[in-house]
């Protein structure tokens, strides 16, 4: 019964992440190609295991729909399932100090019981409930005063952490490193590390400020005023003055090698500026991040991709409009990284056009070019790069 359960499980995940990834409605026929749950002697039966599972994920929250040529041009002709992007995005948690109370006394008393199997996810739940509330300003000044007079350290609850979604337990190093960094943020003291841009997926930090992530070689080493922890999307982030940089910097906690404390614990190293906002810098995005002097830019999102319009630009101009006769939004904001652009749009396969400044539009061209001489194969000639990423 576990191993059915098991597989079971494995299908609706594998059923979501496919609709998610599909560019267009998918059809019960292909579905059986892809599943072989779906495919029986008899395909009513087929047919019915799929529906039991629609019906699960449909319980669970996934917005699942059937479309037709009437619905969706590129829908099949006997008509096929698409997950709605927009209904599927979940909306931050939000819980009241009182709650936050509840869960985290709930989960100490089972953390730390040796034998209990969920130890380590609970240890993590913790964590993930220790995040910023509403009136950082006043509860930092009051903490202040208690260092001041001696006070004992904070409860959870009042440690600069911000949650937004969940993840699994990692690892040991990953444990240590973020109990070391949530001291370092209480104590008000520097941290020195080495910082590896090549570990993961380089999109959720901004620690690298000398040009694209693969420029840098090796781990670089960094001085950071630790100002708040943030929990987002899969990866804990350090945010902090970063001496290098000499600016708000976020850095990857998994990418963080041979961390260091500064000597002292009573004594601050520094203080975290008045205006500072961890709920800001904890859900700005990587559009926003500033790794090169600022340009106005002007990118236009096709149809196919409305979601994209509704990231975080930061103060952005939005507006309805038309490139070569296509539908869609044309957003105009400053882009600091304009590596992060140029991924975005080339992943996007001509969804996502920069329309302006000049010089990254051919930034585009120039990196799309250079991927397709890399994957070109030995006597074979280059292809030529399609102009829809940057046209005017």
């Amino acid at each position: 019964m576990h191993a059915s359960t098991d597989t079971r499980t494995k299908r609706l995940l594998d059923l979501v992440v496919l609709l998610l990834d599909a560019r267009r409605p998918i059809s019960l026929a292909e579905l059986r190609e892809q599943f072989a749950e779906y495919r029986s002697a008899k395909p009513e039966a087929g047919a019915r295991a799929f529906e039991r599972d629609k019906a699960t994920l449909l319980e669970m929250g996934v917005p699942i729909r059937y479309v037709t040529l009437e619905d969706v041009e590129d829908a099949p002709s006997e008509g096929g399932y698409i997950i709605d992007r927009q209904k599927y995005r979940l909306p931050e948690v939000v819980l009241s100090p009182d709650e936050v109370a509840v869960l985290v006394a709930t989960a100490a008393a089972v953390r730390h019981q040796s034998d209990f199997p969920y130890r380590h996810a609970a240890e993590l739940a913790v964590r993930k409930l220790m995040f910023d509330l509403s009136g950082l300003p006043a509860r930092r000044r009051s903490r202040r005063s208690a260092q001041q007079h001696g006070s004992t350290a904070p409860s959870p609850a009042q440690l600069d952490v911000m949650v937004h979604l969940p993840t699994t337990y990692k690892s040991g190093s990953l444990a240590s490193h973020l109990e070391q960094v949530e001291t370092a943020i209480h104590n008000r003291k520097r941290i020195t590390f080495e910082y590896d841009a090549h570990r993961g997926s380089g999109w959720l930090s901004d620690g690298d400020t000398g040009g694209t992530e693969s420029s840098v070689i090796g781990p670089s080493l960094r001085e950071v005023d630790p100002y708040g922890l943030v929990y987002r999307q899969g990866a804990w982030l350090l945010v902090g003055f970063c001496h290098r940089a000499q600016g708000l910097r976020r850095f990857r906690i998994d990418r963080i090698l041979k961390l260091t404390v500064a000597p002292r614990p009573k004594t601050p190293d520094f203080d975290i500026p008045a205006d500072f906002s961890l709920q800001e810098q904890g859900a700005i995005s990587p559009w926003r991040f500033e790794r090169e002097a600022k340009v106005r830019a002007r990118l236009f999102v096709s149809a196919d991709t409305p979601w994209v319009a509704d990231e975080d630009f930061g103060p952005a101009a939005r507006s309805p409009g038309a490139d070569h006769g296509q539908p869609g939004t044309l957003v105009e904001f400053e882009c600091g990284n304009p590596d992060y652009l140029i991924s975005r749009v080339l992943s996007a396969s001509g969804s996502l056009r920069v329309l302006a400044p000049v010089t990254l539009r051919q930034r585009v061209t120039e990196t799309a070019r250079a991927i397709s001489r890399r994957n070109v194969s030995p006597g074979q000639s280059e292809v030529s790069v399609p102009r829809t990423a940057t046209r005017s």
